[in-house]
């Protein structure tokens, strides 16, 4: 198979390969294994963005088409054809296109593309508006825009295969197309694995971590608000957020401002990114609770697979698909409610027969959704649609 690929991620050229951040590149190099030639479509970054491309493609039958630079929404939505045009150079060279969402350019993507398309949706964004730091006018202004997205995804999504990553989204979907898949994305291959029977064996403080953008809406301020709590209740605790911070966001500054206020600044350490791999992995391993407070809808943290791969125990809010896809393998709390999250984590740590069980079923489902899996499964549905007979390819 010949794959084409786009996501607003960008890449980058450097004297040893083209590098992008590690979670999509460990993605590409999995699907190459199993196409004859992969193109990537991708932006070039912003300054603030270099940091973030840490992984070098290694698979040599993928090449890098810069489509041009990682510019505003407003570009990339109103001046769609100058990212698009790159695309009909390719006509009769590739078998499918598939494109990454939600993204500004996959309406414009696909109605460009020469070959058919399928699609890759992990998230929607509508949810979570109101949690962004920005004034309301502005937020009505990106409402508005997102609902216009989602249309045009949506009719994108009827002339395409599309995948889900979410159970939300495949509810909400399973009317309107009838060329519906449900996958689980990952990060992790088999060599990541770390087994161990529990934890919480070291003398205090425990280790909590979060791992992701440093993004208010993921609940950062109340993951601090329970750290405060916890160590009111005398529980001894150090909260380690470990990511890339959120652009435009100043909830650092504000954890910062909190901690101080409430005598915790020692219990709250701020990382900065690590690259996936032992950089990453190594912050997992010495975790007794990992969290995941978002607020509203995920489609599902693929750092919750990472986090029972590595034997830590998960608490996370209740939202998305992360009730349908972890069970009672972690402990679920309503969102936005610190004291909730304070009770759960304090439950984990001081319940050694429940947290082993979490930690046995996490490590078992985190087996069964390998990136190695997840890419196979996409190739044989990818194959499968491309062999139909050409009048039922799309709805």
């Amino acid at each position: 198979m010949r794959l084409g690929f786009y996501y607003h991620i960008p890449a980058v050229n450097k004297p040893d390969g083209f590098y992008m951040p590690g979670y999509l590149g460990r993605f590409i190099d999995s699907l190459a294994g199993l196409c004859n030639q992969i193109v990537c479509f991708q932006h070039s970054p912003r300054l603030d963005e270099l940091e973030l491309m840490d992984y070098r493609i290694t698979s040599p039958n993928v090449k890098w088409v810069n489509i041009g630079p990682h510019n505003s929404v407003i570009n990339r939505t109103f001046f769609s054809s100058r990212y698009t045009r790159h695309l009909a150079a390719y006509t009769g060279k590739l078998d499918v296109l598939l494109v990454r969402g939600p993204s500004p350019l996959l309406p414009a993507m696909v109605s460009a593309s020469p070959v058919p398309t399928a699609l890759l949706l992990v998230g929607d964004y509508l949810k979570g508006i109101d949690d962004l730091p920005q004034p309301r006018w502005r937020k009505e202004a990106i409402r508005l825009w997102s609902h216009w997205n989602k249309w045009a995804e949506l009719r994108a999504a009827r002339r395409s295969l599309t995948f889900v990553n979410s159970r939300v989204l495949y509810h909400e979907f399973s009317p309107l197309l009838s060329n519906l898949r449900e996958v689980r994305t990952t990060t992790l291959m088999e060599s990541d694995f770390f087994e161990r029977l529990d934890t919480c064996q070291s003398a205090p403080p425990y280790h909590l971590l979060y791992a992701g953008r440093m993004d208010r809406a993921k609940g950062l301020l109340q993951m601090a608000q329970a750290v405060a709590l916890l160590c009111e209740r005398g529980i001894n605790v150090v909260l380690d957020l470990v990511g890339p911070v959120e652009r435009g966001d100043s909830i650092l500054d504000e954890l910062s401002a909190f901690a101080t206020s409430k005598n915790i600044k020692q219990h709250i350490n701020y990382a900065g990114y690590q690259s996936i791999g032992d950089n990453l992995f190594s912050f997992y391993r010495r975790a007794d609770v990992y969290i995941q407070a978002s607020l509203a809808s995920e489609g599902f943290p693929r750092v919750i697979w990472e986090a029972m791969s590595q034997c830590v125990p998960v608490v996370a809010t209740r939202v998305g698909s992360i009730p349908d896809f972890v069970g009672d393998a972690a402990e679920l709390v309503e969102p936005r409610n610190f004291k909730l999250l304070a009770d759960a984590i304090q439950r984990v740590i001081q319940s050694p027969e429940r947290r082993r069980l979490m930690i046995r079923k996490g490590l078992l489902l985190a087996r069964k959704n390998t990136l190695k899996n997840s890419s196979e499964n996409i190739i044989i549905e990818l194959v499968a649609y491309l062999n139909k007979p050409k009048e039922n390819s799309y709805d």
